[in-house]
């Protein structure tokens, strides 16, 4: 993979020289790297945030979307290992939320299998791998029943909602996107070697407190849930309170 390649999977809103640690971020379905463009103001100067943009949106937007969170583990790694200069040791700092939260968990796991392990995984509004899908799969809903389903959960735009030609756009990456955080499931996983900090909104109908709660049986090295208001999508209104938790337990 060359660097054009990785700068496809990777973006930095604020190139830091010599980051003192790096913050890999990973969106929710149908989200960009963009979703990340101001998280930078509440990290600290020496700090790098690099936000994953996986294929099928922004400037990726003719790639086919991934079906499943293994596909994106191997590039991302190489992107990652490109952006470092081959340096996997680094301080890094891993968060997602949502699908997101499987493909930051996924890296990990990765990580700690080649010896590089992070120094913190962060997990957010997503069940734990171990935990069974608690409502009805997005490939057996019919197209106004997923549709619906956008509406009630209140993370699209309103006016992509509105516009039937942004829809049409935007219900197959959606679609995908759903499907592979529906069918990402470990039945037993072992506990990871790292810290885990997990959040979730109070108001969160789609993944209950309880089902995040459920993570710390796979913290090894320490684990800390942190209940914060707002429904699915709370990270947009407690970027500030999601930093500072997860850059002060790293």
């Amino acid at each position: 993979m060359n660097a054009s390649t990785a700068n496809r999977w990777l973006h930095s809103f604020r190139p830091v020289a010599h980051p003192r640690r790096i913050l890999l971020c990973f969106p929710y379905a149908g989200a960009g790297a963009a979703l990340f463009r101001d998280w930078h103001r509440d990290a600290g100067p020496e700090d790098e945030l690099l936000a994953v943009r996986l294929p099928g949106r922004e400037h990726r937007f003719g790639e086919p979307c991934l079906t499943t969170v293994a596909e994106a583990v191997p590039p991302v790694l190489e992107a990652l290992t490109e952006r470092l200069g081959g340096r996997l040791d680094r301080p890094l700092i891993l968060f997602g939320h949502s699908l997101g939260a499987a493909l930051a968990y996924a890296t990990a796991r990765a990580l700690i299998g080649r010896g590089h392990p992070p120094r913190l995984l962060a997990v957010s509004g997503r069940r734990a791998p171990q935990v069974t899908l608690r409502r009805t799969a997005t490939q057996d809903l019919s197209e106004a029943e997923f549709r619906d389903k956008l509406h009630a959960l209140g993370g699209t735009p309103p006016e992509v909602l509105a516009s039937a030609e942004l829809m049409e756009l935007m219900v197959p990456l959606l679609r995908a996107d759903f499907g592979m955080s529906d069918r990402f499931f470990e039945p037993a996983p072992a506990p990871l070697p790292i810290p885990l900090v997990a959040f979730a909104g109070t108001g969160d109908a789609e993944v209950p407190v309880e089902a995040v709660a459920e993570w710390e049986r796979l913290a090894g090295a320490g684990f800390a849930l942190h209940r914060l208001p707002g429904d699915h999508f709370f990270l947009n209104a407690q970027r500030r309170t999601i930093l500072d938790a997860l850059l002060s337990a790293a």
